[in-house]
């Protein structure tokens, strides 16, 4: 299965609950969420595929601005 994480950067508001709950996937760079060597598309989406999400779905759920999209097989389940 192939598992891809999208952030909506500029919905982000900072306020890092993405890191507490998953720091080995996100961090924050210039006061928005980033995924950890993922890419930025043109529309400011910080985007990375993963084998195994483990805590990113608990991240996405935590996430206050609701910015941070979870895809399975392209299929979004959060």
């Amino acid at each position: 299965m192939v598992f891809r994480i999208e952030i909506e950067r500029d919905l982000c508001i900072n306020c890092g609950n993405c890191v507490l709950e998953c720091g080995k996937f996100f961090e924050i760079v210039d006061s928005y969420a980033l995924l950890i060597d993922g890419e930025i598309n043109e529309d400011n989406f910080s985007i990375k595929e993963y084998d195994d999400i483990s805590c990113g779905i608990d991240a996405a759920e935590m996430c206050s601005a609701e910015c941070i999209l979870v895809f399975e097989n392209d299929e979004e389940i959060v």
